[in-house]
């Protein structure tokens, strides 16, 4: 089983973009429709409801319906869920293009809800912290869909800058989301995913917006020194959907168009 892929351009698919959530299927199609300007580009939607079986179902995918090595462009948990794949799969994976990645450590987690917190309206804020007090406490049992996609609004609202029209998610898959999210956070604060960022030796690219709550010094301070080759990006006047804010979107898809040529085709015509 390799899970349910949509295709954007044609073949050959030498990429892919990766959606984030967990649980978030159809999120990341603008992104994989830009990439596809470029290049026949795999637009993955996963199943799988444990980040083991998430990476063969990802590397699944690259082998049948792929043309690896391919660069993967992972947006939110899906750039940790791609440099999870390429670390594991090195024979399938040529570059990581990290957009809106969450930090690889623990310290820095503190100040997303923070800034999400002080970007919104104060009646947005009570309705934020209720709507996280709802899904945090309950008691073990898969968030409601309906909870998480008013969350999934509410931190959008608070994720972004200016926001231009654009694609939702297809569904929002609140056991996915629960039984990957706990088991990410945890990979996190045992230090094991920067560990794994850490020995990846293909070229890695980080595009973070100013205005994110991510803070890219949460993905470049860890990398700092560990033999990763990284390029990073910092777009002004950006939250965490580059491809979607209005005084970004041009220089993003600059930016993604050069690395795609760069890092990853290296100038092999797609």
């Amino acid at each position: 089983m390799t899970g349910t892929v949509r295709f954007h351009g044609g073949a050959p698919f030498r990429a892919a973009a990766v959606h984030g959530g967990p649980g978030a299927p159809g999120s990341a199609a603008g992104l994989a429709r830009e990439m596809a300007r470029w290049c026949g580009t795999l637009e993955p939607l996963q199943t799988e409801n444990s980040i083991g079986k998430l990476i063969e179902e990802l590397a699944g995918v690259l082998r049948q319906d792929g043309w690896p090595p391919m660069v993967l462009a992972g947006h939110s948990w899906g750039a940790w869920l791609a440099a999870l794949t390429a670390e594991r799969h090195p024979e399938l994976i040529s570059g990581l293009i990290l957009i809106g990645c969450p930090p690889l450590e623990e310290r820095f987690v503190p100040c997303i809800a923070s800034r999400r917190r002080a970007m919104l309206s104060p009646e947005d804020r009570r309705e934020f912290d209720r709507l996280v007090f709802a899904l945090e406490s309950g008691g073990g049992a898969p968030p409601d869909s309906m909870l998480l996609r008013k969350l999934g609004i509410l931190a959008g609202k608070a994720d972004s800058c200016s926001l231009l029209p654009g694609d939702s998610t297809s569904q929002v898959n609140g056991t996915q989301y629960a039984a990957v999210w706990k088991e990410a956070a945890e990979l996190r604060r045992s230090g094991y995913l920067l560990r794994r960022f850490r020995s990846l030796r293909i070229p890695v690219v980080l595009i973070q917006g100013e205005m994110d709550p991510h803070p890219a010094e949460g993905v470049t301070e860890p990398l700092r020194g560990s033999g990763v080759a990284l390029r990073s990006h910092l777009l002004p006047e950006c939250g965490h959907t580059p491809w979607r804010e209005r005084f970004a979107a041009e220089t993003f898809r600059r930016i993604l168009a050069e690395e795609l040529s760069r890092s990853t085709f290296e100038q092999r015509e797609c």
